[in-house]
């Protein structure tokens, strides 16, 4: 991945030919400009010359106050280290601001535009102030983006990333299949808020599967896991589902608590709301058809349950799952040791090899997790574990989940 926005212009043969228009023409070029993007959309791709997996990828924002400088945020492309890549520059004098990045076919990733008013303490001269690529105060969506009213937010996708059909936008968003939420008191004491979400009855199928996802409230609240998988089943890509969804927790260090390889939550995902939730269900098709799915956290544990509680799950969907943690952690280390033995894989390397579906998933854009998972995955289909690697396109990103989620459902 290269920045390719230049002191010499603009790298897009778009923006290239507005520049020219505007010598000739004037604002009345920049207002078609404008309309022409409102249509078509952004961002804009174009072809690399000599590069034909690659598409150069212009990001366009359009000043609507006074700013000294304007960051895009793309998900593993243009965050941590490498915001300085993302800082917009503006095309002669008008209020278009652009920047360009050269990216591989098939990659996906969400992205949010953040503009910096004078003086704004945030800003750099290398970009965002170091470590502060979140939670940055004025944070957007890219109206041009069409994408941008779905529940991912604003997304680059180029041609060969995997589909997001199933996942609806405000365009394609019926009423929500009805779910409900119940609190579960556990045998330890602990209370957990669950979501659950139960297909129409269809006597004369088979019996539903279950898909249990950590991180509940996301899935249900923000990306609407109950249309996904109900449009999924509509187009027969994958077979009647239920689905229950655990919530996580206030913030970061009670999803730590519970994600963190909870040896604690494995036990009573497995031994008490699987059973409890299996009887209140009119059919059932039992272990083998039951999956659980989490992500980073999420995917760690859901790996720790394959290995832990094998008599549960019939399939494990580990998104970038969290290679870094070991226990006793409370944060992710801020430096990670390249090659090292993870203690996922120390699990892996002592657990007794079981008949477990298990589909690993990560970004390319993931570091030292891409390798780590990598390694995992020799190492346990050198022991014979059911398992299989899937690396996307992209970074860690609830948009390239939700795409490995209803893949990950159509192998069961």
């Amino acid at each position: 991945m290269t920045a390719v926005t230049t002191g010499e212009g603009p790298g897009s043969p778009r923006l290239a030919r507005l520049s020219k228009e505007l010598r000739a023409r004037g604002r009345t070029a920049l207002d078609d400009f404008w309309r022409e993007l409102a249509h078509t959309g952004g961002p804009l791709v174009e072809p690399v010359h000599g590069a034909p997996d690659e598409r150069l990828v212009t990001v366009v924002w359009r000043q609507d106050r006074p700013v000294t400088g304007v960051y895009v945020m793309a998900n593993r492309v243009t965050d941590k280290h490498r915001a300085r890549d993302g800082m917009m520059r503006r095309l002669d004098d008008t209020d278009l601001w652009y920047v360009g990045l050269r990216l591989p076919l098939g990659l996906r990733c969400g992205y949010r535009v953040h503009p910096f008013g004078p003086d704004d303490p945030w800003l750099t001269a290398d970009g965002p102030r170091s470590g502060s690529s979140r939670g940055l105060p004025d944070d957007r969506s890219d109206p041009f983006n069409h994408r941008a009213d779905g529940p991912f937010g604003s997304l680059i996708e180029l041609p060969g990333a995997p589909s997001l059909a199933e996942w609806p936008t405000s365009r394609t968003l019926s009423p929500a299949p009805r779910s409900d939420a119940f609190d579960f008191p556990a045998a330890d004491g602990t209370t957990y808020r669950v979501r659950r979400f139960v297909p129409a009855p269809d006597d004369g199928g088979p019996a539903p599967g279950l898909l249990v996802v950590c991180d509940g409230e996301r899935w249900f609240d923000r990306y609407g896991i109950t249309a996904a998988v109900t449009a999924a089943v509509d187009a027969g890509r994958i077979a009647p589902t239920a689905v229950i969804g655990i919530e996580a927790g206030s913030g970061p260090a009670a999803r730590m608590r519970q994600l963190g390889a909870n040896p604690r939550f494995i036990d009573m995902l497995a031994d008490e709301l699987l059973p409890t939730v299996a009887a209140g269900l009119p059919r059932w098709a039992g272990p083998r058809r039951t999956v659980l799915c989490g992500q980073s956290l999420g995917g760690l544990t859901a790996l720790a349950a394959a290995l832990r509680r094998p008599d549960a799950f019939g399939t494990v969907l580990a998104h970038s799952a969290s290679t870094w943690w070991r226990p006793g952690m409370t944060a992710r280390p801020a430096e990670l040791p390249a090659g090292a033995t993870t203690w996922l894989a120390e699990q892996a390397a002592a657990a007794p090899v079981s008949d477990v579906r298990i589909r690993l998933d990560v970004g390319s854009n993931e570091g030292t997790m891409t390798d780590d998972l990598r390694r995992l995955h020799g190492l346990m289909a050198a022991r014979g574990f059911d398992v299989s690697l899937n690396v996307y396109r992209g970074g860690h990103d609830y948009s390239c989940w939700a795409a490995a989620l209803v893949d990950g459902l159509a192998l069961t």
